[in-house]
């Protein structure tokens, strides 16, 4: 399936070890806003900015995330998301102002991904649907992560992404529905590349005879990993490894056999929030997009920030 690029928000500027500031310090440009902004946009590909309406970037977010031929309350669910995450993002820390000096950019590493070409009318209505809408919590907006597939159950933000920053009672562990032809995989690494990945999660490991799951959290994620007497964090060793090979914490099998250390699992992303899979699977079975985003994040709001 194509754009599995959702799970790659942890790997860059968006590190979840980053917390939040307090309220007095958000960027009070883009609190309480109630008409639509324009944005300054870094175009990794063209090399330039480029100064876009709100919506208009949020179509190219929707397009580089999802499929367009998705039902309508899967995208309006993306939509909502991909809104929320980014104004959320503005609020707290600026957008990528520090990295590009704009306030998004379209490299799916440091903010969200994008792809303009891929735009569609299905796309177009269902962020027009869904216009202004932003997911909020006590009157802000959520951490609206999102990612490709749960593989049956989501995490919680300790729990997936090694998160330790401010408290996010919306989210929790939950089961959600997934394909379970698709979403098995294995990889294959020697006890070189472990002890490589091991050292750049700050572990010193001289060799690797033993390896298992040493922790689990509420949805069986890995949450430690033991190397022979080594400990360390599962999401930053999943990262160290690969994020597109090592698909998720949601470890099923790990062991070693001669030079090589095998891992198989199920799910892709790190688990918190929107699972893009479940999304299209409950709106195939009619639910809508409220009842989508519901399905993930609990006790919220579903606020019209501008007209």
């Amino acid at each position: 399936m194509r754009k599995w690029l959702a799970l790659m928000l942890i790997a860059g500027y968006l590190s979840p070890v980053a917390g939040c500031r307090p309220a007095f310090l958000l960027n009070q440009r883009w609190v309480n806003v109630r008409e639509e902004p324009t944005l300054l946009v870094f175009l990794e590909a063209e090399g330039e900015k480029r100064r876009m309406h709100f919506e208009e970037y949020l179509a190219g977010v929707v397009a580089g995330e999802v499929f367009g031929d998705w039902p309508r309350a899967a995208l309006e669910a993306q939509a909502i998301i991909a809104r929320t995450f980014t104004l959320e993002a503005l609020q707290r820390r600026g957008g990528t102002r520090e990295l590009h000096g704009t306030d998004v950019c379209t490299n799916e590493e440091h903010f969200q991904a994008y792809d303009a070409t891929a735009i569609n009318d299905a796309i177009r209505e269902a962020v027009n649907a869904t216009r202004g809408m932003v997911i909020t919590h006590r009157g802000r907006p959520v951490r609206a992560w999102f990612h490709a597939d749960a593989g049956g159950r989501t995490a919680t933000p300790a729990e997936g992404l090694g998160f330790r920053g401010e408290r996010t009672p919306y989210l929790r562990s939950a089961r959600v529905p997934t394909d379970e032809d698709e979403n098995d995989w294995t990889a294959t690494f020697t006890r070189a590349e472990i002890r490589r990945a091991a050292e750049q999660v700050g572990a010193s490991v001289q060799t690797v005879n033993r390896m298992r799951v040493a922790e689990r959290g509420p949805s069986g994620r890995a949450t430690v990993i033991q190397i022979d007497d080594t400990h360390v964090s599962a999401p930053a060793f999943r990262l160290a490894l690969g994020a597109t090979e090592v698909r998720s914490t949601l470890i099923l099998g790990l062991r070693i056999d001669g030079d090589q250390v095998i891992i198989s699992g199920r799910g892709f992303g790190h688990g918190v929030g929107m699972s893009q899979e479940a999304a299209r699977i409950l709106a195939e079975q009619g639910r809508t997009a409220k009842e989508i985003i519901q399905t993930f994040y609990r006790r919220v709001e579903i606020r019209q920030q501008w007209d």
